[in-house]
């Protein structure tokens, strides 16, 4: 029988995949994350406020995992029977995304989110099995059930083994009663937390402070928080949002995330954050960890009520960007993050090359390649909407459709469209690359004339260093505050981004247009040739919607004006700004450059604080500033956990003087 022979190797969650072959792929590979919570190896305890911490599940090689539902190491069982893991693999990894690998920058169908942490908590686990039983489909509903007798026998054998090794007995006993049961206190609501995000193999953890807020009494869990925190960071999970309802709780979160990697904060401000609130995010920042970014809470929450008007307006308080920072609302949603990259600059080399030439003037070259990029568009969402429908065929989650509101209630499984709010979101890569070689192309070949189409073209095609450095010091470029890029900026990003406003996915209301390029940038740009902002052959593309590396001259005003430029209302998925500053920032001039930013439109600014002499420092010797974070395109880094490249893009970024 085959599942015994999956337990001869010890993929006891594989096992379990294969006890009723007849059945749907739901319900198999809900019964298999029965089977593996039943058998896996329990995180060892060290003494820690919560439990489980440290690194999830480990020695199964084929386990739980938020995008594919049973996720598998596929060398490593290979080497275990070559047989067992071509038979898996034919089985249960048939869904393959159909969106083309050239515009897959930073996002190929990727699928992150959050459980509902603040409804399990508040009424546990076991309650839910009251809705699953309503479930028609039969394999769901049995499916559903098993995962639920699955967490309670991994919280037996969990609090067996914490008995065994003496740990505290309000841990016991809190993990008696959490997640399975409500929570009644501040302590056994981030117990609930902690042990929940593992159960969802370590993504997100949504609006802590928010969804503790009912069980917060004034008591100081900072330490706690701090170990909630580590556990996000070892596992490398992403992003957790604080509200503008804040409290002191609001302050403990920010003060245990000093010097941590992650998660990554998103810290929503306004006219009424406090001055304590500012004043603890600025003590955060200067601990070198790129926290917390901060976000318009008017913006966001307009904006997304604007494109979504049957969102409810108590669930966008629960706004939390998943994984990098893409939008989502926390427990309630599943959305496409990011599910394509549209290269930009790709597209423009393309059209360079085919149409330049021949172009009349340069609005005959610019829509040239408006065309090909709407053209792209259509492909790349038709290609979603196809992605979707076979992933709800063979990609079925049973703990996200657990997890997450509505799909117990609606009866229909996560993938196939269950929760309650479901959009697409689409990166757009290369925007400020291609701003700054459309003006340069305007300029010298159409208005100024200093060059030949043919000779432009064989100039680039060579890689020209001279040419490049021409058009790199082009005195109208992005990030200076020139009206004319400004204008010009406004212009292409509207008409790029507005591509998306009227269509929808197979699954969902619609797509978000969104800029983050994370580490993307590097390889997005390693088969792209010389391009007219002066970028060399196989350079990187530019920091999501910052200004091209050394561009920015004219100060932090000029950048963050020319960045407003840009239809950031459009750009809900979200448009991330890197912005660098030393650490002897002054926080007034801070606080009041943040909050003109978002005066002027601004949706998100994460901070970057180390000097040029540290980041050098770090480059030529690997041993020193080993704790040195950066923030990368969308997320928070170990400066030495970087590739070389990007070592380079961080160390060229332009240092905003904020004295």
């Amino acid at each position: 029988m085959i599942s015994h022979k999956f337990k001869s190797i010890g993929e006891y969650g594989a096992a379990g995949m294969y006890e009723e072959p007849h059945r749907s792929l739901f319900y198999r590979k809900a019964l298999g994350i029965r089977r593996f919570y039943e058998n896996c190896e329990l995180s060892v305890y060290n003494r820690e406020y919560l439990y489980p911490s440290g690194v999830c599940h480990t020695k199964m090689d084929i386990h739980p995992h938020y995008m594919s539902g049973m996720d598998m190491r596929y060398d490593a069982v290979l080497e275990k029977d070559k047989a067992l893991t071509e038979m898996f693999f034919s089985d249960f990894c048939k869904y393959r995304p159909s969106v083309p690998q050239e515009h897959t920058v930073a996002g190929n169908m990727y699928t992150h989110s959050m459980p509902n942490y603040e409804r399990i908590v508040k009424e546990g686990l076991i309650s839910y099995a009251q809705r699953i039983e309503k479930i028609e489909d039969v394999d769901m509903r049995e499916g559903l059930l098993h995962l639920i007798e699955g967490i309670k026998n991994y919280l037996t054998r969990s609090v067996k083994y914490l008995e065994e090794a003496g740990a505290d007995e309000k841990l016991i006993n809190a993990l008696k009663k959490v997640p399975l049961y409500p929570a009644e206190n501040i302590y056994e609501a981030i117990v609930s937390w902690n042990f929940i995000f593992y159960l969802d193999s370590c993504d997100n953890i949504g609006c802590v402070a928010d969804g503790l807020r009912p069980y917060f009494k004034g008591e100081d869990v900072t330490e706690i928080l701090k170990n909630l925190y580590d556990n996000v960071d070892v596992n490398c999970g992403y992003s957790m949002a604080l509200g503008v309802d804040y409290t002191p709780l609001t302050i403990q979160c920010l003060e245990a995330s000093k010097g941590k990697r992650r998660p990554m904060i998103e810290l929503f401000v306004n006219d009424d954050t406090p001055d304590e609130v500012w004043k603890k995010a600025f003590e955060v920042i200067r601990t070198n960890n790129g926290q917390p970014a901060f976000y318009n809470e008017n913006a966001v929450m307009k904006g997304l009520k604007a494109k979504f008007p049957d969102i409810k307006d108590e669930d966008l308080k629960k706004f939390c960007g998943g994984g990098c920072a893409e939008a989502m609302l926390a427990g309630l949603s599943n959305v496409g993050s990011l599910d394509a990259g549209i290269n930009l600059l790709l597209i423009l080399e393309n059209v360079i090359y085919s149409k330049l030439a021949d172009s009349k003037n340069f609005d005959d070259f610019y829509n040239h390649y408006i065309t090909e990029v709407k053209a792209v568009v259509e492909k790349v969402t038709e290609e979603i909407s196809n992605s979707q429908r076979e992933r709800a065929k063979y990609n079925p989650l049973p703990l996200r459709t657990l997890l997450v509101d509505d799909c117990i209630d609606s009866g229909v499984e996560f993938n196939n469209g269950g929760a309650r709010y479901v959009w697409s979101t689409v990166n757009f890569a290369g925007m400020i690359n291609v701003i700054d070689a459309m003006l340069v192309i305007r300029d010298f070949v159409f208005e100024e004339k200093l060059f030949e189409k043919s000779d432009f073209i064989e100039l680039l095609k060579s890689n020209d260093k001279e040419f490049l450095g021409k058009a790199r010091n082009h005195t109208v470029s992005f990030g200076n505050d020139n009206a004319d890029a400004n204008n010009f900026a406004n212009k292409i990003s509207t008409e790029i981004f507005s591509m998306l406003d009227d269509k929808k996915p197979h699954i969902g209301k619609g797509f978000l247009p969104a800029s983050i390029q994370f580490m993307s940038q590097v390889a997005a740009g390693e088969k792209i040739g010389a391009t007219p902002d002066g970028r060399e052959k196989g350079a990187p593309l530019c920091d999501s919607l910052a200004a091209i590396f050394g561009k920015d001259t004219e100060g932090p005003t000029a950048l963050l004006k020319s960045v407003t430029s840009l239809d950031l209302k459009r750009a809900l998925g979200i448009p991330i700004l890197n912005f660098n500053i030393n650490p002897d920032f002054n926080d007034a001039t801070l606080k009041a450059l943040i909050s003109g930013y978002m005066k002027l439109g601004g949706i998100q600014m994460q901070i970057t604080c180390t000097s040029a002499q540290t980041l050098m420092e770090a480059y030529e010797n690997p041993n020193l500033h080993k704790n040195l974070i950066v923030r990368v395109g969308g997320y928070s880094e170990y400066f030495q956990n970087l590739s070389d490249e990007l070592k380079k893009m961080v160390i060229n970024r332009t240092i905003q003087k904020m004295v």
